[in-house]
């Protein structure tokens, strides 16, 4: 027998076209206005599938493992829930949970399926604020996945924080992911910003663009692999633009940095005006960096050994090697 239970909209009877029926019925979802949706789920696809595709993907869960079809159950998964007429916060009960599960080739429990369906709604719990207690779960959570060099599979790490945490709310991958990276990393760099850390900041900005990721990695070096969080480096660079009032007209033209197409000729001139003044802060703290190092022994003097002060009429010549070797003799003792 097909899986998708397939008839005009005049052949539908009260049996056929209940939410708990075992069949799925392609015409039913078809009438279904896809517009509040979309507006609040993250749907998959933007027309319904055919019938044929989905019952394609329906035989081909049944013989291949979630890694490698995990797309197409999701597709199958919202196409059930249009099916069932799921209400758009996906409040079912523990009755409709189980018909899910049912229905699904791949077998997962009530409860996982649930979750996994939380997060097709956009912002699923983020105004709700993370627990001390939610956050120690998640992040032991973490720690033995590392240990067991299981890497950071997110979607496994957000299904046992649900099912450990008392907490109502549930909490999807994205949420675990980004949570653990802006908050809970103990990699994370919570030191002030130095000028050369805006500067490379600024400068990678400029020919890679907004790719906070990459730009996190390409930082650390420079705090000891300590990295920065996406969040933070979106802050810090809208300050650091926010701050350059004065902004360079001139042409862009003989710079030394690639320019990456995700910006527009007005950020370009903002971005190269502030990483300007950044070199040149930079440059004359290494300046002065010099001129406060201590004597040491190391230093050695030239022929030119007197200083010339004139003032006025009159001449003054400091011998400096006096100077010198009276220092390099208190180091010597």
């Amino acid at each position: 027998m097909s899986f998708l239970h397939i008839q005009s909209s005049q052949q539908l009877t009260d049996e056929t076209s209940h939410s708990l029926n075992s069949k799925l019925n392609f015409v039913q979802i078809q009438s279904i206005d896809l517009k509040p949706y979309k507006q609040k789920w993250r749907l998959l696809f933007t027309n319904v599938p055919s019938p044929k595709n989905l019952e394609s993907i329906y035989y081909e869960l049944q013989g291949q493992s979630i890694e490698d079809c995990e797309s197409k159950e999701m597709i199958l998964l919202q196409c059930i829930l249009l099916n069932m007429r799921a209400p758009i916060d996906l409040k079912l009960n523990e009755q409709q949970w189980i018909h899910i599960s049912e229905l699904m080739p791949t077998h997962k429990s009530p409860f996982e399926w649930s979750q996994i369906c939380h997060q097709f709604i956009h912002q699923s719990a983020y105004n709700n604020p993370w627990s001390e207690s939610e956050d120690k779960q998640l992040l032991d959570i973490i720690l033995h996945y590392q240990s067991m060099r299981k890497g950071n599979k997110w979607s496994k790490i957000a299904r046992e924080l649900n099912e450990q945490s008392l907490n109502k709310n549930i909490r999807t991958p994205k949420q675990c992911r980004e949570r653990w990276g802006n908050k809970l990393d103990p990699s994370i760099n919570r030191d002030e910003w130095t000028d050369i850390e805006d500067l490379h900041l600024l400068q990678l900005l400029l020919q890679h663009g907004r790719k906070w990721a990459e730009l996190s990695i390409r930082l650390s070096p420079l705090t000891n692999n300590k990295k920065r969080t996406e969040f933070s480096l979106k802050h810090r660079f809208k300050k650091l633009i926010s701050n350059s009032n004065s902004i360079d007209s001139r042409q862009i033209q003989g710079t030394k940095y690639s320019i990456s197409s995700d910006w527009n000729n007005k950020e370009i001139n903002k971005l190269l005006f502030k990483i300007s003044q950044l070199e040149i802060q930079t440059k004359q703290r290494e300046v002065e960096n010099f001129y406060y190092h201590p004597l040491t022994k190391q230093i050695k003097l030239n022929n030119l050994t007197k200083i010339v002060i004139i003032k006025g009429r009159s001449k003054v010549e400091l011998d400096l090697s006096i100077l010198f070797n009276s220092t390099n003799s208190e180091l010597n003792n």
